[in-house]
């Protein structure tokens, strides 16, 4: 399973927008057999950058929405506790939910380079 950041939903909504192939599109494209999740941090990160809640949920409907649970808070917080420095909250919860799920979490967010057993890849 592929789990995908705040940042690569960003700039893959840039480049639907701007009707360009770049390189989201193409990662994707080259995962054709990969089932496609995000966080629902992540859903609420990148709603911020929408005035309409309808407008969040079409793009984002073609990827599974994984909920927060006990699993992935224990697993956040154990991961937490074995940083010598901590992540942000929100990426935190979303590389929890990586590492709950055996995702590869894909982004351009250098701090998830620090979470061992992280599979974290840029595209």
């Amino acid at each position: 399973m592929l789990l995908l950041d705040t940042s690569f939903l960003i700039e893959l909504e840039s480049e639907v927008s701007a009707r360009v192939l770049g390189a989201a599109k193409r990662f994707l494209a080259a995962k054709p057999l990969e089932s496609v999740a995000v966080s629902i941090i992540s859903l609420g990160e990148f709603a911020e950058g929408f005035e309409d809640k309808n407008d969040v949920e079409a793009f984002l409907s073609r990827f599974r929405v994984i909920s927060l649970s006990r699993s992935i808070a224990y697993k956040a917080a154990a991961m937490q506790a074995s940083l010598s420095q901590r992540l942000g909250e929100n990426d935190a919860w979303i590389a929890a939910t990586a590492l709950t799920y055996d995702a590869d979490l894909i982004g351009r967010e250098k701090a998830f380079a620090r979470v061992p057993r992280l599979r974290y890849k840029t595209f």
